[in-house]
C-alpha cells in the first residue's frame, strides 16, 4: 500500500488545478507556483542544516508563507511546531523547551515571542522570505512515514499535551474532512468550484487541515491575517467566498457586523452552536454542517443528511468521517444504545500512539486501540451521535479552552483566599465565560488585581480572567470532600442574580 506524503495534496492541486489560487495577507499564488516555491524553500532549509527529526517552530498569522513552510518542511523530514500565540508566554516557553526546537520562524508581530525559544536559531520571515525563493528547487521526495507535525492541545485540564503525527497520518486526517464533505449530502457540501475562507488559525490542526483539503479538491483558498469581522465581510465579497470554517464566536461576530451569507456554506466546530445563533445564521442564508474533532484525534465526525438526520438536526448530530469509528461507553462499561449516555470513544487509522513525552496521560486516554475523548455523547439510529457535554471542567470561550484548574491554582495564591472553584457560565457571544467562586477574607477587586499581575507575568492570558468573582461563605462539597461543581452550576443563576 502506498501511503501519501504531506506533499501529495499540493502536487495533485498543481497538476489538476494549476491556476487556482491561494490568497493571503502576503499576496496570491497559484497551486503550480506554490509547488515550485515550496521546493525552493526546501532547498534553503536543507542548506541551513534542517533534517530528519529537527523541530521547527513557526509563529505567524494564516498566510501563504506559513502554508509553504508547512509543505517545505515535509521535504526535509523536519517536524513542524505551529505556535499557539494566544497561550500565556510561560506555557509557550515550556512547550518550546519540551520540544527542544532547533529553529523559530516568525513574522514581525511575534518578534518578542521568538525570544522564548532560547538557544534555537531565529529566522524573521519579513524581509527575508523572498530571498529564500531564489534557491534552486529541491529534487527529493517527502517521506510519508517521517514524523511531521507536533501539535499541542489547548490544555483542558492544565498544561497542554503534545501530539506527534507522521506525514501520512496528518494527510489522511485532513482529507477525511474532504471525503465527508464531498462524498455525502451535507449542508456544507464542498467541491472544486468553491472558494474556501479558512478562519481557523494554523496552530489549530493546520487550520483544520484546510492547507491539504483545498489543493486536494482544487478549491481556491483564502487566508486573513486577523479576525476583523468588517474586513472579513469585504474579503468575502472581493474573493467570492462560498465556504468557510469557524467557531461559533466568529460566526456571532460576523452576524453582528452585518454579514449576509446568501448562497454560502460553513463548517462550524470547536464548541456547541447555540440554537439562537444557528437560527440567525440560517436566516441570513447560511447552510451549516457541524464538525467534531480535536488535536489528539484530528477529524472525528461531520454531520451529514441521512434518513434519520435532516438539516434541522445537524446542529446536534454528527457522523463519523470515513475510516473513523466511534462508540459510546456507559459508566458500567457497556456500549450505549440510542437514548443512553456515555463517554465517547474513538479510533481511526490516523490516531496517534499517545501523547508526546507523557506516558502517564497516554495510559489514561489511549486504551486498547481506542482514544477516550472525555466527552459525553449519545448514539442515534443512523450511526451518528450527539455530543452532550465535557466530562471535565474546562471552559470553552470563543472556541478556545480555558483550563479551570490553572485559574483555580493561581487564584488560590491571592492573599486571604481559602477555597476557589471556577466554572463556566453561558455567554451569548463567547459561548462560555469563567466565573470564580471564592471563600476567604478577600474581595472581588483584590482577586482581580492578583489576576492582573498573573497576566503581566505571563502566567495566564488576559482573556482567561473570570468575568465575575463571587465571594461566598462556603462551597458545596461532595461526600469524598471535593468541591461539588455540579451543585454550583445548578445554583449559578441564583448567585448571579443576587
Amino acid at each position: 500500500m502506498v501511503t501519501p506524503s504531506v506533499l501529495y495534496p499540493l502536487k495533485r492541486g498543481a497538476l489538476l488545478f494549476p491556476t487556482r489560487q491561494v490568497v493571503g495577507p502576503d499576496g496570491r499564488v497559484t497551486y503550480r507556483e506554490m509547488l515550485e516555491r515550496v521546493k525552493r524553500i526546501a532547498t534553503f532549509l536543507k542548506n541551513e542544516g534542517f533534517g530528519k527529526g529537527d523541530v521547527v517552530a513557526v509563529a505567524d498569522v494564516n498566510s501563504i508563507r506559513f502554508m509553504e513552510l508547512a509543505y517545505a518542511l515535509s521535504l526535509t523530514g523536519s517536524i513542524l511546531l505551529p505556535v499557539n500565540f494566544r497561550q500565556p508566554p510561560i506555557i509557550i516557553k515550556d512547550i518550546l523547551e519540551e520540544a527542544d526546537v532547533k529553529a523559530f520562524f516568525y513574522s514581525k508581530p511575534f518578534e518578542q515571542l521568538s525570544a522564548l525559544s532560547g538557544k534555537a536559531t531565529r529566522y524573521m520571515l519579513d524581509g527575508n522570505y523572498s530571498g529564500w525563493l531564489e534557491y534552486e528547487p529541491h529534487t527529493g521526495e517527502a517521506d510519508p512515514d517521517a514524523d511531521y507535525v507536533l501539535l499541542y492541545t489547548s490544555g483542558t485540564t492544565g498544561r497542554p499535551k503534545g501530539v506527534l503525527y507522521k506525514q501520512w497520518k496528518m494527510v489522511m486526517g485532513g482529507l477525511s474532512i474532504a471525503h465527508q464533505l464531498t462524498l455525502y449530502e451535507t449542508p456544507a457540501k464542498l467541491s472544486s468550484n468553491d472558494t474556501i475562507l479558512s478562519l481557523i488559525p494554523m496552530f489549530h490542526i493546520l487550520s483544520w487541515g484546510s492547507i491539504f483539503i483545498a489543493p486536494f479538491i482544487g478549491a481556491k483558498l483564502v487566508f486573513t491575517a486577523k479576525f476583523d469581522p468588517a474586513e472579513i465581510i469585504e474579503i468575502m465579497k472581493k474573493e467570492g467566498v462560498t465556504w468557510f470554517n469557524a467557531v461559533p464566536t466568529m460566526l456571532a461576530m460576523l452576524l453582528e457586523a452585518g454579514a449576509d451569507f446568501t448562497g454560502m456554506k460553513a463548517i462550524i466546530g470547536g464548541s456547541p452552536l447555540p440554537k439562537n445563533l444557528w437560527d440567525k445564521a440560517r436566516s441570513k442564508g447560511l447552510r451549516i454542517s457541524m464538525i467534531y474533532g480535536a488535536t489528539d484525534m484530528l477529524a472525528t465526525s461531520i454531520s451529514i443528511l441521512t434518513e434519520h438526520t435532516s438539516e434541522e438536526d445537524v446542529r446536534l448530530v454528527t457522523h463519523p468521517v470515513p475510516y473513523a469509528e466511534v462508540k459510546i461507553i456507559k459508566e458500567d462499561g457497556s456500549e450505549a444504545k440510542p437514548g443512553e449516555i456515555g463517554e465517547i470513544y474513538y479510533r481511526s487509522p490516523w490516531m496517534p500512539e499517545g501523547y508526546y513525552k507523557n506516558p502517564e496521560k497516554t495510559r489514561e486516554s489511549f486504551m486498547d486501540g481506542w482514544f477516550r475523548t472525555g466527552d459525553l455523547g449519545e448514539p442515534v439510529e443512523d450511526g451518528g451521535f450527539k455530543i452532550l457535554d465535557r466530562i471535565k471542567d474546562a471552559i470553552k470561550s470563543g472556541g478556545e479552552w480555558i483550563p479551570s484548574s490553572m485559574l483555580e491554582s493561581i487564584i488560590s495564591e491571592a492573599p486571604g483566599v481559602k477555597l476557589v472553584a471556577v466554572i463556566a457560565m453561558p455567554h451569548e457571544k463567547w459561548g462560555e465565560r469563567p466565573v470564580a467562586f471564592v471563600v476567604g477574607d478577600t474581595s472581588e477587586d483584590e482577586v482581580m488585581k492578583h489576576l492582573d499581575k498573573a497576566v503581566q507575568d505571563g502566567r495566564i492570558a488576559k482573556w482567561w480572567k473570570p468575568d465575575k468573582i463571587i465571594i461566598v461563605n462556603e462551597l458545596p462539597m461532595t461526600s469524598t470532600g471535593k468541591i461539588n461543581k455540579r451543585a454550583l452550576r445548578d445554583k449559578l443563576k441564583e448567585y448571579l442574580s443576587s
